[in-house]
């Protein structure tokens, strides 16, 4: 049972590590952790081992924070917010505020000055952004529309 707890703690740690959540989450409220357990493991964890699975979590969570720092590695940012990170939709503080073109949050001085996406998802790269391919689109699809007619 013990390999099992540290399996599931592992892929719960890489779980929320990737979403920039950490052992803030212990914090959190009961309903919150056990939707993260049951999005990263597809299942929802046992009762009576709930507890040790996060208490291994947080640790395995602190020690990635101090390999990142001692090896100069950025980790993902932090989540804005716990249910952001967790639910599968936005929590109603944060929605509407992610980019269109990747999904990413945007920096609330983005949103201040009106903008719905990133500015280097705005600008075109090698094989060009989203937002600029959608915009192109639409305008091809309005010129194929007007010459229809």
């Amino acid at each position: 049972m013990d390999e099992q707890l540290t399996l599931a703690a592992k892929t719960l740690a890489r779980w929320c590590y990737a979403r920039g959540v950490d052992e803030r989450l212990l914090g959190s409220g009961e309903q919150l952790r056990r939707a993260a357990v049951d999005q990263a493991l597809g299942r929802p964890a046992p009762p009576h081992l709930e507890q040790a699975l996060w208490q291994q979590t947080a640790t395995l969570l602190r020690q990635r924070r101090v390999w990142d720092r001692d090896h100069q590695v950025i980790p993902p940012s932090l989540a804005a917010c716990l249910p952001c990170a967790v639910a599968a939709d936005r929590c109603p503080t944060h929605a509407g505020r992610r980019c269109r073109a990747c999904g990413g949050q945007l920096h609330r001085i983005v949103v201040d000055e009106g903008f719905d996406t990133h500015p280097c998802c705005d600008r075109p790269g090698a094989n060009g952004s989203l937002a600029f391919l959608e915009h192109t689109a639409q305008l091809l699809g309005a010129t194929l529309l007007a010459q229809s007619a």
